[in-house]
């Protein structure tokens, strides 16, 4: 037996009331299509990728992005909150002795020993961590570096070491701050959107070798 059609639903009779709306009303309005209207202009993240060194991430949205050389990066991609917080990736030659080892353990001095001696870090906290199955090495460290107005200025930094046949790829966000103290507070202010950045990172095709 075919299943019958179901019936229309009727529609209930319905009464329509004059509304009034008070000050406190169209105030709560105003706020609500605000909301709405920023929803609507949030920034949607993109992927940036990097062909020549095969890697790509998701930056933080709204940041100002940027991709250049500098004196220790072949390459360096990322952003700026314009706050003093940072996020990006650093590709360079691989250190002399740096997670050369089988073991852990040996690495990770190895690794404490590099950002002591040529980042100037110190209180450096070393784990060993995997990205896209890869194996890898987060480090935690402050450091004092010369503000952008003169002066001396506490920056605290998490990088995540990746080392890639004789490249190192270094996946790094830090904030800066008049103390220490500041730093750390400054850089748990946007740790969230840091973090989801870092975990985006991405390795691709192997770069194609210099001719």
């Amino acid at each position: 037996m075919p299943i019958p059609p179901c019936p229309k639903p009727r529609r209930p009779a319905t009464t329509v009331l004059p509304v009034a709306f008070g000050p406190a009303a169209w105030a709560a309005l105003a706020c609500l299509a605000f909301l709405v209207g920023c929803r609507e202009t949030r920034p949607e993240p993109v992927r940036t990728a990097n062909a020549a060194y095969g890697f790509s991430i998701v930056l933080p949205p709204g940041w100002t992005p940027f991709e250049e050389t500098t004196r220790d990066c072949l390459v360096r991609v990322g952003a700026e909150n314009g706050h003093g917080g940072l996020v990006y990736v650093c590709v360079q030659h691989r250190p002399t002795d740096f997670a050369t080892s089988k073991s852990e353990f040996v690495n990770r001095e190895q690794i404490k020993s590099y950002v002591e001696t040529t980042l100037l870090g110190r209180n450096v906290e070393c784990r060993h961590v995997t990205v896209q199955g890869c194996p890898a090495y987060e480090a935690l460290y402050l450091r004092n570096v010369e503000g952008p107005s003169g002066g001396v200025r506490a920056q605290f930094v998490n990088q995540t070491f990746l080392v890639r046949g004789n490249l190192l790829y270094a996946l790094t966000s830090y904030a800066m701050g008049e103390t220490e103290a500041a730093a750390h507070a400054h850089f748990n202010a946007f740790s969230d959107l840091a973090l989801r950045s870092v975990m985006s990172f991405f390795l691709h095709a192997p770069p194609s070798p210099p001719h």
